[in-house]
């Protein structure tokens, strides 16, 4: 009979120097590998994965501290792009990180081809280093073509299963753990079932998989046996693979992750080893991201060991076992910690319709007191709706996809992680991982490196012909930042961080002489961003759903109907071009204010402007990036807006909101005579950036929509200063090869039909990504709907302290007569 020798631990960050000397060193040297790490992982919220060529791809990112677990502050640019079936780039472009959030959107070119595409986002960093870790999600498009179908011939249908022991290896006169995936030659995981035999042809156990694949079974193996294994695949067809050897010597482990507070591990050994390792100290090490807890212990005279350890001493997420005889790693083992993954839930409350609008109020349920907010993206949909089916969650993005080395079939299957399926399905998928991605002999060998951090853009500039009686350079201010003095070097270099110019934006540098005399420089300019064309990475991997649906679908001629598209080039061309604008009739007291020097020295803000110019209250979020304009003026506020809707692009709808008790209500703001949402872009928006702002207090000649007032913003041509400052011949000027690309508000397309089953399949009904959730009440929101029987909503999110949500709320608005 063995001997258990057991131990209940629980550890402490604070408590290494109790433990012996090797155990402490390990940790030590672990922590000290990832000081200065600021490891990031990206997920990126699509309106849809299903899209039509004539819509547009809509997005949210959202970039994530792994090692803090938060919301990251570190990353300011995220490149995103269109790919192809073949890996190869359609289109990307760059946009601005605030506060770990960004979105934006990118046009499908009529050109584009029915098919499959994927999105790949990366941050700066990512893109320096050539990371595989990078964002990608896959993508169907639809026009009028019919996608090239690939269909597999069932005779020719291949199958693969892996086996692997739990901790790496088979010992022998241990019950050793044993994990294995069984996939078609798609990828995609398949159910099976098996009988494992000796060598002699004796039965032994039998085996069963779930739908992925995905199976466990416990095998008490003999010395100097090969085991085979007997499995049946789909259609009946079998295959026969030898196991992996057994081991004479070793040590191997046993993790039971499924108890609800504690966390229990197993170490055994047989007589043999435990011969030659009686005396020997081992040192078990549990980290992950940097965070380490470790103990030294021996097997003393017994062939196994028992921990129990307290599930609220680790860590969140998928935490990493490592055996250490000394400091060379025996065995490793990932499992997943879910007792304390942050997680909140909302509520969708509808409060009141009236025709096509509905309006809808947003809660989170069960908030922490430190929690003040959240930060969510909002997909609306057909409650009928194909056209969302992603690979992944914020959950599966930000806790699964950075620890797993190979792909993962339908990732976000095991979030929430609540059921005893799930839970079961994802350890196994852990223990197929083997070893983790850690590189051990580098974390004992080499230094930490302190990363550089790369935010906005960097130029690097080397003056060719300085001329006497130079004091430096000076950039002129652009549309988001302000003009800047450049100090230049003894070799004539100089350097300029943090910028963020628009795309397609010129900067302008000019010599400035001692006397602040501006003169034309002679340059030469490095970017450390680049439009180069990239592809996808080739050992990135790539998650699918596989959810089997038909591919053969074209869109019908008339979807788009072609009047709609004319309009929105009229719209565009409108923008770009310098005229003078008409005076707005509907802004009957409208006050108008020309952006001058004057009023950008005085207001560098657009939301400064609005607070001293008029009656109006600007409170901006603690964090996030979260503002609201209200009106001073007592008012109230009767139902809903009217369904006769301001002229905007491509049929843009108008929220109406309400501070909750006050009675005072939000204005109209429009940029480019586009309405927002939510005001949030404004909370950044720089004076530099704007020609001129109209604002109307009263909001007469709006109706009920107007009651809170209405402000109109529209966006510079222009460099501010270009005419009164410089002279042309006074300065260069640089583009850089990509700019940061502005957010646009979402319009729906005009769709031809708001019943028919393309629409109901694949067509949007509205897409919100920046709402804000207070700590307590709601957050207030408008849809318009048309006459749908029913929407449904994907939210995803993160709130101050990094709580993470991901729900799919479904909800009827008009009921079936009986």
């Amino acid at each position: 009979m063995k001997k258990h020798y057991h131990l209940f631990c629980v550890f402490s960050l604070i408590s290494l120097h109790v433990f012996a000397q090797t155990a402490s060193s390990i940790s030590e040297r672990y922590q000290a590998h990832f000081k200065y790490s600021e490891e990031e992982a990206v997920f990126v919220h699509l309106n849809k994965t299903t899209y039509l060529v004539g819509e547009e791809i809509w997005f949210k990112g959202y970039i994530f501290n792994k090692r803090n677990e938060e919301i990251s502050a570190i990353s300011t640019n995220l490149h995103v792009g269109l790919y192809d079936e073949n890996g190869k780039q359609v289109t990307k472009e760059l946009f601005r990180i605030r506060n770990g959030c960004t979105n934006g959107n990118l046009k499908l070119d009529t050109s584009v081809r029915s098919g499959t595409y994927y999105i790949k986002a990366a941050t700066q960093q990512m893109v320096d280093e050539q990371s595989a870790e990078v964002f990608i999600e896959e993508i169907t498009i639809y026009g009028k073509d019919i996608p090239v179908q690939k269909i597999a011939d069932s005779t020719t249908k291949k199958y693969d299963i892996q086996f692997l022991p739990e901790g790496g290896h088979l010992v022998k006169g241990v019950e050793n753990t044993i994990a294995f995936k069984a996939i078609n030659q798609e990828g995609k995981g398949v159910y099976v079932n098996g009988i494992i035999y000796d060598a002699s042809g004796n039965e032994v156990i039998t085996y069963e998989s779930n739908n992925l694949g995905f199976g466990v079974f416990k095998l008490l193996p003999e010395n100097r046996i090969q085991y085979k294994a007997t499995t049946t695949f789909e259609e009946d067809k079998t295959s026969e693979q030898v196991l992996p050897k057994v081991a004479p010597t070793g040590i191997a482990i046993q993790v039971d992750n499924l108890a609800k507070d504690t966390l229990k591990i197993s170490l055994s050994t047989n007589p043999e080893t435990l011969r030659s390792i009686v005396s020997k100290e081992y040192t078990l090490l549990i980290h992950k991201d940097g965070w380490a807890r470790s103990m030294p212990f021996s097997f003393k005279n017994t062939e196994t060991v028992d921990l129990s350890i307290a599930r609220n001493r680790l860590f969140n997420g998928v935490n990493t076992i490592t055996l250490f005889d000394g400091k060379t790693p025996v065995l490793e083992r990932m499992f997943f910690n879910r007792k304390v993954v942050k997680e909140l839930s909302v509520m969708v409350k509808k409060t009141e319709t009236e025709g096509d609008f509905s309006k809808f109020s947003l809660y989170l349920i069960k908030n922490k007191p430190r929690i003040r907010e959240a930060n969510v993206s909002i997909s609306i949909l057909p409650a009928t709706s194909e056209g969302y089916d992603p690979a992944h969650t914020i959950f599966s993005s930000f806790y699964l996809k950075p620890y797993i080395r190979g792909e993962i079939e339908n990732p976000k299957y095991y979030f929430p992680n609540k059921t005893k399926t799930r839970r079961k399905a994802l350890d196994a998928l852990l223990i197929t991982q083997g070893w983790s991605k850690y590189d051990w002999t580098a974390i004992f060998q080499e230094q930490p490196k302190q990363p550089i951090a790369s935010q906005g853009i960097t130029i690097k500039g080397t003056v060719n012909f300085p001329l006497k009686g130079i004091k430096g350079m000076f950039l002129h201010d652009t549309k988001d930042q302000k003009a800047q003095y450049i100090p230049i070097d003894d070799e004539r270099k100089f350097v300029v961080y943090n910028l963020y110019p628009e795309a397609d934006e010129k900067l302008r540098f000019s010599y400035i002489s001692n006397k602040k005399e501006f003169s034309q420089p002679k340059l030469y300019l490095r970017y450390n961003v680049s439009s180069k064309k990239d592809a996808l990475p080739e050992n990135a991997t790539i998650d699918r759903v596989f959810n089997g649906k038909n591919n053969i679908f074209s869109l019908p001629d008339d979807f788009f109907p072609s009047e709609a598209e004319a309009l929105d080039k009229v719209v565009l061309n409108a923008k770009n071009k310098n005229k003078k604008e008409k005076k707005d009739p509907t802004m009957v007291n409208g006050v108008e204010t020309k952006i001058t020097e004057v009023e950008y020295l005085r207001y560098q803000r657009v939301s400064e402007f609005i607070q001293y110019n008029g009656s109006f209250d600007v409170v901006e979020g603690l964090s996030l990036g979260r503002l609201e304009i209200t009106s001073r003026r007592m008012l109230t506020l009767g139902g809903l807006p009217s369904t006769r809707e301001e002229p905007s692009v491509a049929g843009a709808s108008t929220t109406v909101s309400m501070t909750k008790g006050s009675g005072n209500v939000s204005p109209l703001v429009f940029i480019d005579g586009n309405p927002l949402k939510n005001f949030n872009v404004l909370a950044n928006l720089s004076m530099a950036r704007v020609e001129r702002i109209i604002i109307d207090k009263t909001g007469l000649g709006y109706g009920m929509r107007g009651t809170g007032g209405v402000i109109k913003i529209f966006t510079r041509k222009t460099p501010l200063t270009q005419t009164s400052t410089a002279r042309r011949d006074s300065y260069v000027y640089s583009v850089p090869p990509i700019g940061f690309s502005v957010a646009k508000q979402y319009y729906t397309p005009k769709y031809q039909s708001f019943s028919n089953d393309a629409f109901l399949k694949y067509g949007a009904v509205d897409w919100l990504p920046n709402i804000y959730i207070p700590r307590r009440g709601s957050s207030d929101f408008i849809v318009k709907h048309k006459d749908l029987k029913g929407i449904t909503m994907f939210i995803e999110g993160v709130s101050k302290d990094g709580s993470l949500i991901s729900q799919k709320r479904t909800i009827t608005l008009i009921e079936d007569e009986e």
